[in-house]
């Protein structure tokens, strides 16, 4: 039961960024993102953020590079392109070349950057889970990651096709 409530929160952050209806929408679109300091051409929004999760959405204008980084709270981390092109690069490892509707699971807390390679903006959502302490109230969420990831890499990818 308690890897279902993260499944269902994971998926209902999913779904909100693609087929829930205008109103019921967390946020616009590449307007009400932030620049982010130090990355000419790059802006991110959180969508969601819960104790057990985190959603961003992030824009790469062509050509703009986010520099290595690494999201240190992470336990893990899916990164899902939906518009435009990117080289992805995970330090250690040889760039991937990433198209729409692709996703990746990455570790948690690993650095990264990424690159536009293509004409237009890129839109890319990042779903993050978190390290929580025992939950109160209702609500009992203990983060198993070698069952959570691959539900949620398989969620973001059937999100993505859409």
């Amino acid at each position: 039961m308690k890897h279902l409530r993260q499944l269902y929160a994971i998926a209902g952050a999913i779904g909100l960024m693609n087929v829930a209806p205008a109103w019921a929408q967390a946020v616009a679109g590449p307007e009400k993102a932030r620049p982010v300091a130090g990355d000419p051409g790059i802006s991110s929004m959180v969508v969601i953020e819960a104790a057990q999760f985190r959603v961003l959405r992030d824009y790469a204008e062509p050509g703009a590079t986010r520099r290595m980084h690494a999201h240190k709270d992470a336990t893990y981390q899916v990164f899902v392109l939906i518009t435009g092109q990117l080289r992805l690069t995970i330090e250690g490892q040889a760039p991937v070349d990433v198209k729409p509707g692709e996703t990746l699971s990455l570790q948690g807390g690993i650095n990264h950057t990424f690159t536009n390679t293509g004409t237009v903006t890129a839109t890319i959502v990042e779903i993050f889970g978190k390290a929580t302490a025992p939950a109160t109230g209702n609500v009992n969420v203990n983060v198993d990651i070698d069952t959570e990831l691959p539900i949620a890499s398989a969620l973001a990818a059937t999100s993505a096709q859409k």
